[in-house]
């Protein structure tokens, strides 16, 4: 059930092998070895100025890779978030002055009608600051069109269906099943109540296209109704990219299913945010003009989200876990789960408080110490990266256990660091990434 709330709320680039896929369609692999010849010849360098056009259309073609484009409201979406980061980084702010000045039992007052506890973070986070991202992919025979998020904190797909009359279903494409000679209905409801709308709709199965690849039989949503802020957004669905574990169906997720195809050389993900708009998610090998400087390697701590354990986070000399407040209230490891679903920055709101007043202050390099088996590694962002006009890219949420409490990292992150999610060893890497401009 919390999977289907996240997911309601809500390509490799010339792999160094130089395939990143394998196609299971004799046509396609004639297909895919022509592409292969071409993108030996192709010399595909970065220059001052970046790829020219020919370049990144070739780049783009070779093999799995879908393009992502930031949301056509993504300035409108941009403006809401700010005002609410407003009122709410003015709440941290009165809740920083009680406990620092006054008497410490009394910050949560501030925090009756705000604090947001939650069993699931997507169900605040995919109203509020979902991804300003998305790409596109199709679905059915013939093939018909989603701009959907991928979504690495959940692991179901959603899609509006063109059943839906509800007033925002009018601003999305919408799935036809009537028009798809390839999908079956499994006449299985689902009706999601959840604290800013709800859904009604049922699941089915169909083709779903990523590029070149084809998924068949894959299950999925369709939304036939729905009420809430969120939906007004300019995204058609989720694609959900986490564990199957997250998932609240038992069917494969889609990855499972890709991974089951055996279509991939590498089952990895990798996204890329460039803010100036070559932007991306490859399956597959990942290029290495896509990256500076060596890839980090995380494991996951468990098969959930895809989440690492946090082993501190500082500002400048200033360190959370020695002023207690890294993940208040439990005696558990803290965990940093990276989401492609979310915007920016969040934290619990007791570490968010004590975060966001340090960095006003000082706008010092905010930095993640992840820990793995072998050591501790250091990730930072600093202050004209974690802020936009002035404004910190950061919201306290508080994640009830066991899920939680937890720090995400969303696009402020990615938007900087090129991500990878590898299905294979269950574990994340991290590279600066190369910005053309």
């Amino acid at each position: 059930t919390m999977a289907l709330i996240a997911a309601a709320m809500a390509a490799a680039l010339l792999p160094r092998s130089c395939t990143g896929y394998r196609s299971t369609d004799e046509t396609d692999k004639l297909i895919a070895k022509t592409i292969l010849d071409q993108s030996k010849n192709l010399k595909v360098n970065y220059s001052k100025n970046g790829m020219n056009p020919r370049e990144w259309q070739a780049f783009v073609e070779s093999q799995l890779h879908i393009p992502m484009r930031k949301r056509d409201n993504h300035i409108h979406h941009r403006k809401n978030l700010s005002r609410h980061l407003d009122n709410h980084h003015s709440k941290l702010r009165i809740a920083h002055k009680d406990a620092s000045e006054g008497d410490p039992s009394m910050r949560w007052m501030h925090f009756i009608q705000f604090r947001a506890k939650v069993e699931n973070y997507n169900l605040m986070l995919k109203s509020i600051a979902g991804s300003q991202y998305v790409g596109d992919i199709s679905i059915g025979t013939p093939p018909q069109k989603s701009s959907v998020v991928f979504d690495t904190g959940s692991s179901n797909l959603w899609v509006t269906s063109q059943e839906c009359i509800s007033y925002s279903c009018s601003r999305h494409n919408k799935f036809d099943s009537s028009k798809s000679s390839t999908f079956t209905e499994l006449h299985e409801q689902m009706d999601v109540q959840f604290g800013t709308g709800s859904i009604s709709g049922s699941l089915g199965t169909d083709v779903f296209h990523l590029g070149p690849v084809h998924i068949p039989g894959q299950v999925f949503g369709r939304i036939t109704s729905e009420s809430g802020q969120v939906f007004l957004n300019d995204f058609d669905g989720i694609a959900g990219l986490s564990f199957s574990e997250l998932s609240a169906s038992v069917e494969a997720t889609l990855f499972d299913n890709l991974m089951e195809s055996d279509q991939l050389e590498k089952n990895w993900l990798t996204f890329y945010y460039d803010v100036q708009g070559k932007s991306g998610i490859v399956f597959g090998n990942v290029h290495e003009e896509l990256y500076s400087g060596p890839i980090h390697w995380v494991h996951v701590n468990k098969k959930l989200y895809w989440q690492v354990e946090l082993d501190d986070i500082t500002i400048g000399d200033i360190s959370l876990r020695k002023e207690g407040v890294l993940c208040p209230g439990t005696t558990e490891e803290c965990i940093l789960v990276f989401d492609t679903g979310t915007s920016i920055l969040t934290a619990p709101t007791d570490s968010a408080t004590f975060m966001l007043a340090h960095l006003e202050a000082t706008a010092q390099p905010l930095c993640y110490h992840i820990k793995d088996h072998l050591a501790v590694k250091k990730f930072c962002l600093n202050s004209d990266e974690y802020s936009v006009d002035d404004q910190v890219q950061l919201m306290g949420l508080d994640v009830e256990p066991p899920k939680g409490p937890l720090h995400i990292a969303g696009d402020t992150w990615i938007e900087k660091y090129l991500t990878i999610f590898d299905h294979d060893l269950n574990r994340v890497g991290i590279a600066l990434s190369s910005r053309p401009q």
